[in-house]
């Protein structure tokens, strides 16, 4: 159970679980994907404390399946991991979703 496969698992669920911490704490707008490199008319549509709610919300999500993961993972068979990938990827889309919708400023 201690091998490379899984000590990389955990580092990566704790990643995105310090990623909650810079969004959470209003530090981690370098970390959202377009944000970062909009122009400030882009920026000025968005408002900037609920894509840290989102995308903290998104990355406590995706770290807790990650760690989730590691519970199973000795008894997984192709479904679950099947399961595992299509969650993660409807989390990700959800995200993408809720920061072009919630997100921007009316």
């Amino acid at each position: 159970m201690c091998d490379g496969k899984y000590n990389r698992m955990v580092s990566r669920g704790f990643d995105f679980l310090l990623q909650v911490s810079y969004f959470l704490s209003r530090h981690g707008w370098q970390l959202i994907a377009g944000y970062n490199m909009a122009s400030e008319e882009k920026k000025a549509q968005y408002d900037l404390d609920r894509l840290y709610v989102a995308n903290g919300i998104g990355m406590l999500v995706l770290g807790a399946f990650i760690l989730l993961s590691l519970l199973f993972s000795d008894h997984w068979s192709l479904m679950g991991n099947i399961l595992f990938v299509a969650t993660s990827l409807l989390t990700i889309v959800g995200i993408i979703i809720i920061n072009g919708t919630w997100c921007v400023k009316k």
